[in-house]
């Protein structure tokens, strides 16, 4: 099994960063356990007793990889069937969606704000964490999306940005987004232009070229990176930058509709903006004049 996963890896065709995902869950999960077992021996209850320990996440890609991996072993005649496709994950508890309010956002907001620069030596930290902040809260759009953000891609007169690709994890940029349907030209909210208005009157735009939020060697940000920072600016707050496209999606869906939310959010398919990203409302609006005689 360990050299089917070494085969099988490079040939995956996704984006560089599933590919470590990937890659971490091959050698922390499933090497140890069953990388030595010869694929003409292991079966489906070994498989299935070992994503059964673990959490369901790392279950999902652990299972997602064997999948894929012995599904290659079958197509070049190395295997005679699929050991993982009767295999079945833990039902997992469906997350609850909240919206954010505007408290919240400004409270988080506040927070980013006392972080930044607030370091006694060094070189100043956090910069530009607030305008990605105001851009991702302005658009609902990817955290990656909004890092790989070119003055190109920025409409100021408009009001809009050009979703044109995300960045990697290694300071660069993919000229395509997550999906195929996630290129578009969204309008922004005023708070994202005025973000884009500041970013764009600092001095070092003119060092660093195209490069919206660039790092401090002129790269572009990686997701993780930013990430990093953002956990240590808001402290204890348990608000992601996840949350924040989230409750764009469900504010736009409670004035526009379903469609409207999937589109701007540059999903494949309503179903993904309903089942993920949609809080419940508290009161369900009256619809009774549809069904009164």
């Amino acid at each position: 099994m360990s050299k089917l996963l070494d085969i099988w890896l490079p040939r995956h065709d996704v984006s560089e960063r599933s590919r470590t995902i990937y890659e971490n869950s091959i050698n922390t999960h499933i090497k140890p356990a069953l990388g030595e077992i010869r694929l003409n021996e292991i079966s489906t209850p070994d498989i299935q007793q070992f994503l059964d320990v673990l959490t369901p996440g790392s279950a999902q890609t652990a299972r997602a990889a064997l999948g894929a991996a012995c599904g290659l072993a079958v197509r070049w005649g190395v295997m005679a069937t699929n050991p993982v496709r009767d295999t079945q994950l833990k039902k997992r508890e469906k997350q609850e969606v909240n919206a954010l309010t505007k408290e919240q956002m400004d409270a988080y907001r506040e927070r980013l704000i006392e972080w930044s620069g607030s370091n006694g030596m060094g070189t100043k930290r956090g910069e530009a964490l607030l305008e990605i902040m105001d851009v991702i809260r302005g658009t609902g759009a990817r955290i990656g999306e909004v890092l790989a953000l070119r003055w190109q891609d920025v409409d100021l007169e408009k009001g809009t940005i050009s979703i044109t690709g995300t960045t990697d994890e290694k300071g660069g940029r993919k000229s395509f987004p997550k999906t195929d349907t996630s290129r578009r030209v969204i309008p922004v909210a005023g708070i994202a232009v005025r973000a884009l208005e500041r970013q764009s009157k600092k001095d070092y735009r003119e060092l660093f070229g195209e490069v919206v939020f660039p790092s401090r060697n002129g790269t572009y940000r990686t997701v993780n990176n930013t990430e990093t920072r953002l956990r240590a600016a808001r402290g204890d707050m348990k608000i992601k930058p996840h949350d924040f496209r989230k409750t764009v999606a469900t504010r736009i869906e409670e004035k526009f509709g379903l469609l409207a939310a999937s589109r701007h959010l540059g999903h494949a398919s309503t179903a993904v903006t309903e089942q993920a990203y949609l809080a419940a409302p508290d009161v369900v609006p009256d619809y009774t004049k549809a069904f009164e005689s």
